[in-house]
Order: structure tokens, then sequence, then C-alpha cells
């Protein structure tokens, strides 16, 4: 089993399907993208026009998974204040909602469990979860619920503290929540739980190890890629798959 992850690509596209073609990381079983498609505070309409049309292509294909990140969630629920983030404009909205539907938006999830390991744009904190002694099993049922009343509760124009930001970025929140939690000043290592993140922009792929807890974050700003083959997790530095 391999899997390719690819985390924020901040309207940073135009690579995408060369560097998934590259015969360094074929053959993959699926490919997982840790959210943040839009917004870098410099484009345009046509360039969100443009990330819009590859999202939307690259949501119809059945071997790939994309989660929300930060800045999808007030595109998604546009109605709903609490979510916006820096860099969301109502004109990108309508402009990204003119091509992404409500059936595209549906396959996007917040979470993703690979291999032995936890998938989300920004990561869980146990202060979250708030039950003591739970096996693996048991942390992701109720991860899979919470984040289901989540959504729930943002289409209901409402705030969750899964999804609202931790004092670390500014918000209003002990921690960050699953799109929000921060690397440096507010991720910390779940016992019994592997997570692989995004969010948080970093020169390397940066690991957190414990006798119990595997952890990395992979926003490099697309300089590498993930790669998850038999539950061990490696990367790769994307010029040198382009450059083959």
């Amino acid at each position: 089993m391999k899997a390719i992850i690819i985390s924020d690509l901040h309207n940073r596209v135009d690579w995408v399907e060369s560097a998934l073609s590259s015969s360094l990381l074929k053959p993959y079983d699926r490919v997982v993208f840790l959210g943040d498609y839009f917004d870098d505070f410099y484009e345009n309409l046509e360039d969100i026009k443009k990330v819009a049309k590859w999202l939307k292509q690259s949501l119809s294909k059945p071997n790939r998974i994309h989660l929300f990140g930060t800045h999808e969630m007030w595109y998604r629920f546009p109605g709903n204040p609490y979510l916006q983030a820096s860099g969301n404009t109502e004109k990108k909205s309508d402009a990204i909602n003119h091509i992404i539907t409500e059936k595209d938006w549906n396959k996007l999830r917040l979470c993703y469990y690979e291999q032995g390991f936890l998938l989300t744009h920004a990561g869980v904190h146990s202060y979250l979860i708030n039950k003591n002694n739970l096996s693996t099993q048991e942390t992701l049922s109720l991860i899979k619920s919470v984040t289901d009343e989540a959504l729930q509760e943002a289409k209901n124009g409402k705030i969750h503290p899964w999804l609202d930001a931790g004092f670390a970025r500014g918000g209003r929140q002990v921690v960050g929540g699953i799109t929000w939690l921060d690397w440096h000043d507010e991720f910390e290592p779940v016992p019994h739980l592997n997570q692989i993140v995004g969010h948080t922009e970093l020169r390397q792929p940066e690991e957190k190890i414990t006798k119990n807890s595997e952890n990395y974050c992979l926003d490099t700003k697309n300089k590498h890629i993930g790669i998850l083959g038999n539950g061990i997790f490696t990367y790769i530095e994307t010029r040198d798959i382009l450059e083959t």
C-alpha cells in the first residue's frame, strides 16, 4: 500500500499532475491532499478560477482524497462568518462556488485514516478529545463523530471548537481545532495516535515522535511530497521529481 501526500497548495497547482505522473512516485494507490488549495494573497480571479477547475477535476478522480484546510471552510459555508480566514473574499467565494458545486464540496473531508496515521490539515490535540485511556479505534471513532458534528454546526452558521483558531493563531480557543492547530506552539503528540499534518509553514518537514506516537508536518510550500508506504512515512523533494 502506498499513498502520496501533498500539503497546502495555496494556488500552486500547475506542477501537481506532472509530479503525480512521475516514475519516481508511481505506482501508488492513492493521493491525499491536506487542504488549503486557495489563497496566496497575490492572486487574481483568473488564478482562482484555474485552481477551482483543477480542484473540481481532481475531486472526480477515485484514487484521490481531499481534506478541508483553513481556507476552504468559509468558501464551503460562505454564510458562516465565524469561518472566514485571512485571504478569503466574497469575490473569490463567488468565483469558486460558480465552479465547485455542492456535490463537489461534499467530497471533501476533515480527516482521513491511512496505514496507521490520521491525516488532517492541522492536527488533533488531546485537549479537544478530552477523554483518557481510549484505544486507537475509540479515538478515531470519537474524531469521526465530532468532525461530523462540527461540519453540521458550520452548515448551521455556528462555530465549533474543532473548526476554530487557538490563542497561538489569534483565536478564542485554548488550542486550535483540526484546521487551525499550530505545529510549533500547540501541537502535542496524542498517545497511541500517529498524525500527518500541514498548515504550519516550515523549511523542511518536521517530526514529533514519542514512544507511542509518530507525528509529521509536511507544509514546506510544496518543496516536499510525502510518501506513506506500508505504514512508514518518508518524503522526497519535489524538484527531484519534476526534473526527472
